[in-house]
């Protein structure tokens, strides 16, 4: 299992209209191996930004390459630049799910 990070850095004040894009996915939870998307939004250390972290849980690598490489993604993205104003950058990460302690009521 893989989680992917889109850190976003947000003009300060826009964070949470940029994180409302996200509400409505579009395709991605019917993409193979995906499992869930959450997104958080923060203070960031820059000054006067707001941090927007996008998380998304794959089964797989493939499964993530194959969203990448979808309609599905290019038409989840299309429009994107509409908030090109506020964005200030972004960095993609990926991580190995390496630990999951269970919940006692597991």
């Amino acid at each position: 299992m893989i989680v992917i990070t889109n850190t976003i850095l947000i003009k300060e004040g826009h964070g949470q209209s940029v994180a409302e894009r996200f509400a409505n996915a579009k395709g991605v939870q019917d993409m193979p191996g995906f499992v869930r998307m959450e997104v958080w939004l923060g203070k960031s250390k820059e000054a006067d930004a707001e941090e927007l972290k996008v998380s998304t849980v794959w089964e797989d690598e493939a499964s993530f390459k194959n969203w990448t490489q979808s309609e599905s993604f290019r038409a989840s993205h299309r429009g994107a630049g509409g908030s090109k104003d506020v964005l200030l950058g972004s960095t993609l990460n990926q991580y190995e799910l390496v630990v999951s302690p269970l919940n006692a009521a597991e």
